[in-house]
């Protein structure tokens, strides 16, 4: 059941202090709100495109049994291997005003990475660790894709936080050759999104050498940015990096797109707490081979972000069971 518009549609202003707090990583003020925007934003999900909305549906009953499991015993764990989610995070995906910690969105990546075969999802740690010093490091995180053969994945999702305060999404198109750059609320500046672009592109380089024992000259090619003003040099300028995948006899030069998908638009995200949620719809409806155009639309109904908070909930609750690491029949008679 779908919860009602009027309930969906309330919005949080984005505080001031939440606004001052990532002003360092702007890169420009926020866009003017489209009077058309505000107006799709509150048409419903199933009138702009029917056939997404499966993707949003949710069970009521697993919030009760959520309820009921976490009062019963508030210290059991879920594993959504290699993560795992306490009965309170769990929990907390039930109250609509909770921010998303990095616990809830680890769960939810690695759930989707059980469900696609095709995508992988690095934790949300992963970036810190490879930039902790300020600078690219590869050997901080050189182990951490051992057991995964990650140039067989199509989609490979890097959640990254901003000043420990704001998520983001960078999801790695292998075959398409293109890093997209997903801020909700649009604050990274364009220097920024290049800079984790370009180390993304050198951890691929590196990986690729890395695993197949290949060691040859880097060779630079470019990034074509998409996304911005076609008249703007800054925002259309073209960057220099590592080459990267391929063939180890291979000298051909490989062009990573670098996509930031919601440059000097409307960004979606109406409130100040709702980042991480935007960053696990994002990856689902990625999973889910919806075009990129369809996924800002889709981001642009507040309805769609609202929902999409009990949909990790029931997913991750539905997974707990079927997986036989819940057993609700008991907490149901205590």
């Amino acid at each position: 059941m779908f919860d009602s518009v009027d309930d969906l549609t309330t919005e949080e202003k984005v505080s001031s202090r939440t606004r001052s707090k990532l002003s360092n990583i702007r890169g420009s003020t926020s866009p003017k709100i489209n009077i058309l925007s505000k107006r799709k934003s509150k048409l419903r999900l199933e009138e702009v495109y029917p056939q997404f909305s499966e993707i949003f549906k949710y069970n009521k009953e697993s919030t009760i049994e959520i309820r009921e499991w976490y009062s019963a015993n508030n210290k059991n764990i879920i594993y959504v291997s290699p993560e795992s989610i306490t009965a309170k995070k769990l929990y907390e995906l039930c109250d609509r005003n909770i921010w998303l910690s990095s616990d809830h969105i680890n769960a939810y990546l690695s759930y989707l990475s059980m469900k696609f075969s095709h995508v992988f999802s690095l934790p949300s740690f992963f970036y810190t660790k490879l930039t902790t010093t300020g600078r690219y490091e590869y050997s901080s995180v050189i182990r951490w894709t051992k057991k995964t053969a990650i140039f067989q994945k199509e989609i490979i999702f890097v959640p990254i936080i901003l000043d420990e305060s704001h998520w983001i999404l960078a999801a790695i198109f292998m075959k398409d050759q293109r890093i997209a750059i997903l801020d909700s609320l649009g604050i990274l500046s364009i220097e920024n999104s290049i800079t984790i672009g370009r180390n993304l592109v050198r951890w691929l380089n590196d990986e690729y050498h890395s695993k197949y024992n290949v060691y040859e000259e880097d060779e630079c090619k470019n990034y074509k940015i998409k996304g911005g003003d076609p008249d703007t040099n800054e925002i259309n300028q073209s960057t220099r990096s590592s080459t990267i995948i391929g063939k180890a006899e291979s000298k051909n030069q490989i062009n990573f797109e670098l996509d930031i998908m919601f440059q000097n638009e409307q960004p979606p995200q109406m409130d100040g707490s709702s980042c991480g949620v935007f960053v696990c719809m994002f990856a689902r409806l990625m999973a889910e081979n919806i075009e990129r155009d369809k996924i800002k639309d889709i981001a642009n109904l507040q309805e769609a972000n609202k929902r999409f908070k009990k949909v990790m909930c029931t997913e991750l609750w539905e997974y707990a069971k079927k997986s036989g690491q819940v057993n609700f029949e008991k907490y149901e008679d205590s």
